[in-house]
């Protein structure tokens, strides 16, 4: 067994190589790796992406470098991003492998989320984490949308494809009018929708760094707005196929929000539209100006025809009833952990939903 680490370097050689483009499996996409490479938080000797070989590759282990700040002091540490094992391979501990030479490279200072199941089951079982912190949140649904949740849940609900569609379309047939509906912002607010944030977004945004843990900058913000995990695609590309996570969509943008009120910024968030389903990574807003945060947003659905709307921010999930048309919502939950040792004193409000690598996706 060779396991490989790849830097910034030799994961950009890695990414242009006769190997990389004839691997049935690869450990990465192009453009995700160019997005990690291009990581200003990134130090050159730092660890992206952890290679398992056996004659052929047999698992891999993403990492996002990053800083928080504990009492204003910058900190260096990282995210468990993806992990893969070959199904041909699992048994074998190279999981736990990978895992632990993770944690090791970013001397126990590691946090994960959005794990799937099988993951947290891995880290349980390692006992090398703790729990951080669990951030509340609330899934909204505009529309009818049985035929792409449920199968894509439970798979072998895809038999019921076709009842399913038909229920979509009825329910939608009497709903939609009121969807179409755009809120009336008062006319003392003034709503900039740009295609990245500019100086006077990143300015007011430094008045909440205070409560924040990781305290995007300009620079990382560019880099988000940039360096897509997500390639917009007609089809599905021959490299998806070979990749295990998600890499491409029929859409995928980013909009900085910039909403004043006589002249003043009093809210600057970052949505995502992904194939009808909008996320919110970034809101940072004046108290008493929640409202016309939701207002706007229920705005930008109307334009995108968004069926989904997930958002773990208080602002939102606190006040959307009364400035948001749906069908129907739920509550919802995201779990941190952090590697033992880190010893972080976080809540839930310090951390942004875009943190690690959920706003990429």
């Amino acid at each position: 067994m060779e396991i490989v680490k790849l830097n910034r370097q030799k994961l950009n050689d890695f990414i242009h190589s006769d190997e990389y483009k004839t691997m049935p499996n690869v450990p990465i996409s192009f453009h995700r790796a160019i997005s990690h490479i291009n990581n200003p938080r990134v130090q050159d000797d730092d660890t992206l992406l952890i290679l398992v070989y056996e004659t052929e590759l047999i698992g891999y282990l993403g990492i996002i470098p990053d800083l928080v700040f504990v009492n204003n002091i910058p900190e260096r540490m990282a995210w468990m991003s993806c992990i893969w094992i070959h199904p041909n391979a699992r048994g074998k501990g190279i999981a736990k492998k990978m895992t632990e030479l993770s944690v090791e490279l970013y001397n126990n200072k590691i946090l994960a989320t959005e794990y799937t199941p099988v993951a947290e089951t891995l880290y349980n079982k390692l006992g090398k984490f703790d729990d951080l912190v669990i951030k509340k949140g609330v899934r909204i649904f505009r529309r009818s949308c049985m035929q792409k949740v449920l199968p894509a849940r439970y798979p072998k609900a895809a038999f019921l494809f076709p009842f399913l569609s038909l229920h979509d379309t009825i329910i939608n047939l009497f709903h939609d009018p009121f969807l179409k509906r755009k809120n009336s912002v008062s006319k003392n607010y003034e709503i900039e929708l740009l295609e990245e944030p500019d100086e006077s977004c990143i300015k007011f945004a430094e008045n909440f760094y205070q409560v924040e843990l990781t305290r995007r900058s300009h620079k990382e913000l560019e880099w988000f707005f940039n360096f897509h995990w997500i390639k917009e695609t007609i089809s599905d590309s021959l490299q998806s196929k070979r990749y295990h996570f998600s890499s491409e969509s029929r859409s995928f943008k980013t909009i900085a929000v910039k909403i004043s009120q006589d002249n003043e910024l009093i809210a600057f968030l970052i949505v995502t539209v992904r194939d009808k389903h909008i996320k919110t990574p970034y809101l940072y807003v004046k108290p008493n100006h929640e409202e016309v945060v939701n207002e706007t947003i229920n705005n930008i659905m109307c334009e995108h025809n968004i069926e989904i709307l997930t958002s773990y921010q208080n602002a939102i999930q606190n006040h959307f009833n009364k400035s948001i048309s749906f069908l129907n919502s739920k509550s919802i939950s995201r779990k941190y952990l952090q590697s033992k040792g880190f010893n972080l004193k976080v809540t839930e409000t310090m951390l942004q939903d875009g943190d690690g690598d959920c706003g990429f996706v």
